[in-house]
């Protein structure tokens, strides 16, 4: 299904679990005038908009998390409970995965050091494929980039889990196949958003970092769109979202229960988020004609009960929908201007006559592996089935080391490799074995492994995989 999220010329309609919601202002705005011809045609459209709303909520009730194990790659992903799948990521510690770059052209982005004016920004992994996708920004190639990364040792389904466990050097059908010039005019590829078979990247003007510190960087940006049915080969969509006076840092995409396309685009930081709606309900048969209707700043930012009321820098934002209609978006950054902690934010998006509100319902903390992601440079979220989410993220630059590219895949304790259920609990063991509170386990390569038939339920304890 797609996300309840409705907004016309003069209202944001809510539709959140069957409910709608309009003022009188909706019809003829308090202080502007309003003949009796303009208050009939208003009330007109109004009626209409409220009968297709009625429809698509409606529609909303009766569709359900539907399975995944049948679906095509480019079906819609529908969580069930998205509040509780992201709080199942907390603390989450990340499995590399390494890949070979071989010749792809990615020439300014070793120099092992800061500044990184060249660097990746984004990740995002194509819906039900083991393929990789970052963006980067990379002046002394004169365009901004995307890195296309088949993980070909991995499943396609679910998590992929590391490639590096058993050996020294990532298996050779994991590698880059290709980088693709996106932009030579905007040479800083940065936030994107794969959604289906769209991927969605944002590009802004390069800039020094000592003229992002005087404020001296053109401000503008653009956003660009990809066909990744083939998912190997990307090929550019011929137009645009073209934005003035404002960058394009991060970029998210859905679809509304009306088919047409939902686009929010982030400023600085994602300080400001300009919300835009496509004119048709398709992305592949020409310009959808994408129109601004609306922007939150992050001054208007509610906070639930329990969280806290940060804000961070945001460098990739993606959508979310969940099976009663309710959108959310969550954001990546890394605290301390880039010095801290990694972390992911989950908002929940809402619209009513008033606008748009953004509500932060929870802040988690993942730990990537040590020198081999930041979230201040590449991440990304990816939605593996109904109950289970994933991230992915990736340093500034190839690793230091090696010049191998490394991504972070992070996933709940409990989430095996390829849709499995977990057996590798936390547990240490030695010549004596593991401890039997942890339920029938046994002891491989001194780790606490549950048995055949049984998973580890996140807590350190194996229990029959039929009881999960």
């Amino acid at each position: 299904m797609r996300a309840s999220f409705r907004v016309s010329v003069t209202a944001a309609l809510l539709l959140s679990a069957g409910r709608l919601t309009a003022s009188a202002e909706d019809v003829c705005p308090a202080g502007a005038p309003c003949s009796s011809a303009a208050a009939d045609a208003a009330q007109d459209e109004h009626t209409a908009l409220l009968q297709h709303a009625a429809s698509a909520s409606r529609t909303a009730r009766e569709v359900r998390a539907h399975s995944f194990a049948n679906a095509s790659r480019a079906s819609r992903p529908v969580m069930t409970n998205v509040l509780r799948s992201f709080e199942m990521l907390a603390n989450a510690e990340g499995h590399v995965l390494q890949v070979n770059i071989g010749n792809a052209n990615i020439v300014g982005m070793n120099k092992g050091r800061m500044p990184y004016s060249d660097h990746f920004q984004s990740v995002q992994r194509a819906q039900g494929t083991n393929t990789i996708y970052l963006s980067a920004s990379n002046g002394e190639q004169g365009a901004g980039l995307l890195v296309v990364a088949e993980l070909g040792s991995r499943p396609a389904a679910g998590a992929m889990g590391s490639n590096m466990r058993e050996q020294k050097t990532p298996p050779a059908q994991d590698a880059i196949k290709q980088v693709i010039a996106v932009d030579k005019e905007y040479q800083h590829a940065g936030g994107m958003n794969s959604f289906e078979n769209i991927l969605a990247i944002g590009v802004e003007p390069a800039c020094e970092v000592s003229a992002r510190v005087s404020g001296g960087c053109k401000t503008a940006g653009r956003v660009h769109f990809y066909d990744t049915t083939d998912p190997l080969n990307p090929k550019k969509l011929p137009y645009t979202v073209e934005r003035r006076g404002i960058t394009a840092g991060t970029v998210s995409l859905t679809q509304q229960d009306d088919g047409k396309y939902l686009l929010v685009v982030g400023g600085t930081d994602a300080a400001q988020l300009d919300f835009y709606i496509s004119q048709t309900t398709s992305l592949l048969n020409g310009d959808p004609g994408f129109k601004q209707v609306l922007s939150w700043t992050s001054k208007s930012l509610l906070v639930d009960a329990g969280s806290d009321s940060d804000y961070g820098a945001y460098q990739t934002m993606n959508f979310i929908r969940q099976t009663d209609g309710s959108l959310f978006l969550v954001g990546f950054f890394r605290a301390m201007n880039g010095l801290g902690s990694d972390y992911a934010d989950l908002f929940k998006v809402d619209s009513s006559s008033a606008g748009i509100s953004l509500t932060k319902k929870k802040s988690i903390k993942l730990k990537c592996a040590p020198s081999t992601c930041n979230f201040q440079a590449a991440a990304g979220l990816y939605i593996a089935s109904p109950d289970t989410l994933l991230v992915y993220a990736s340093d500034w630059e190839p690793h230091w080391k090696d010049g191998s590219l490394i991504i972070n895949e992070f996933r709940p304790k409990f989430v095996g490799v390829g849709g499995q259920c977990e057996r590798i609990t936390t547990g240490k063991c030695g010549w004596t074995g593991c401890s039997s509170s942890r339920g029938p386990t046994e002891c491989i390569d001194e780790v606490c492994v549950c048995k055949e038939g049984f998973c580890h339920n996140g807590d350190g304890k194996c229990v029959a995989a039929s009881s999960r």
